[in-house]
């Protein structure tokens, strides 16, 4: 299962919000394109809300204010193991030309009810 395809600048407001909470960047780091999930609409659905276990962000360019990427997230698996799921689903970004340009894979896990 994927997403729709959204595209997604990266503003000043998005990065001062960021540094708002880990503090000055000197470069974005790996992990920022996590905040991007805030313009995605997953069509899964979790039993509950889930936790985060895990997550392994690449990035094959340097992210910057203004840059624009064209993001889908995939639900790569889901597996029950007695009253858990767990999630695996990853979230890709391409620059406006195709090149993939970061890549963050995350972890989840959620209580079956």
């Amino acid at each position: 299962m994927k997403t729709d395809e959204v595209i997604v600048t990266i503003t000043k407001e998005m990065v001062q919000g960021f540094e708002k909470i880990f503090g000055k960047q000197t470069k974005l780091p790996p992990t920022f394109p996590m905040l991007f999930y805030q313009f995605m609409n997953v069509p899964w659905q979790y039993e509950a809300a889930p936790i985060h276990r895990k997550q392994i962000c690449t990035c094959s360019k340097e992210l910057s204010i203004g840059d624009r990427f064209r993001c889908k997230v995939t639900l790569d698996k889901e597996i029950k193991k007695g009253k858990y799921t767990f999630y695996t689903q990853t979230l890709i970004g391409y620059d406006l030309e195709g090149s993939e340009c970061f890549q963050c894979v995350s972890e989840l896990v959620v209580h079956s009810q």
